[in-house]
Parts: structure tokens; C-alpha cells; sequence
């Protein structure tokens, strides 16, 4: 657990605007970056997406736990529910154009690449299962690394691997199926 991260969110419980001042300073760059990547570069829908993700997140803020994952993922994983909602809005409001609209061009019609739905996804689990599946396949760690990491013995982190892998692909196709 990240004392640091604790402690700014004992802070914020209690009513410190310095601290929610001092999080959203540390965070608000790689929430961006990751809401532009997957808004399509739009400014518009970006600052609105970050914009509601930050909102969430303080009302929130008492469902965040450091010892299941970083404040980022936590937010990036409000972010991913955020961009989905939205992109059901952007894919309903899109059908419903008349029929004189200018077709929307592939940039700004809400679909997203393979590895762009796989991203959404993974930030769309639990903080756990998205530390476990980032140690294994971007670290490359071995799972008794892993479980050296966590605290944990190989055999359990082979079984939250295998969990994590189901969570992961159950929510792939539920992002697949919306587009």
C-alpha cells in the first residue's frame, strides 16, 4: 500500500482541499493523455470526459482503496466507464443524424482499434486484477515474482492470473459488442 496515496486520501476524507489540489495536480496528465488517446484526439470530448471522471472520482473517493491498486488505475478505470457511457451517446446521437449529414469521418465515429478496446477493457477491471495482468504481460514478470511483489504464493497468483484473464476477456467482448 502506498502511504502516500493513503494519506492524500485520509486528507481528502477529511475535507482538504490541498490535498484534492495536490492529486489532481499529480494525476491530471496521464488521465488526459489516456482520455485523448481513446476520445480520438478530440479536445472537446476529452476535457468533457476528464472533466466527469474528476467529478466521480470525489464523489467516490471513499470506494478508493490503496491496497487494491494505484489512485491512476482507480481513475483510469472511472475514466474507461466515463469514455464508454459516452461513447454510447456519440453512436446513438450518430444514428440518429439526418440522413443529408455529412457521413462521420472513421476518426470520429467511436470505434476503436483492437488494441484500443483491449486497453479500455483492462482499465475497466478491478485495480487488482489490473496489477496482477500489467506485472505479468507488460513487466514480463514470472508469477513467483509476482508473489513476491503482492505477498502472495505462486499458486495464488496463478489463480488471480486466471480470474484476471476471465474478468479481462468478459469485459473485451461486452466492448466489442457496443461497437
Amino acid at each position: 500500500m502506498d502511504p502516500h496515496a493513503q494519506a492524500l486520501r485520509e486528507a481528502v476524507l477529511a475535507g482538504s482541499e490541498t490535498a484534492w489540489r495536490a492529486l489532481y495536480e499529480e494525476h491530471f496528465d496521464a488521465i488526459y493523455g489516456f482520455v485523448w488517446h481513446r476520445a480520438q484526439r478530440h479536445p472537446h470530448r476529452t476535457e468533457e470526459i476528464v472533466q466527469e471522471t474528476w467529478l466521480v472520482a470525489v464523489r467516490r473517493i471513499a470506494d478508493f482503496d490503496p491496497a487494491q491498486g494505484t489512485f491512476e488505475a482507480w481513475l483510469k478505470g472511472i475514466a474507461a466507464n466515463v469514455l464508454k457511457n459516452h461513447r454510447r451517446r456519440w453512436q446513438r446521437d450518430s444514428r440518429t443524424q439526418s440522413l443529408d449529414a455529412e457521413p462521420a469521418s472513421p476518426q470520429s465515429d467511436g470505434r476503436c482499434e483492437a488494441g484500443e478496446l483491449m486497453t479500455l477493457a483492462l482499465t475497466a477491471l478491478p485495480a487488482r486484477y489490473q496489477a496482477v495482468l500489467r506485472a505479468k504481460y507488460e513487466e514480463r514478470l514470472s508469477v513467483n515474482e509476482i508473489g513476491e511483489r503482492l505477498g502472495s504464493t505462486a499458486k495464488s497468483v496463478e489463480s488471480m492470473l486466471s480470474r484476471a484473464r476471465e474478468a479481462l476477456r468478459r469485459a473485451y467482448q461486452e466492448l466489442q459488442s457496443e461497437e
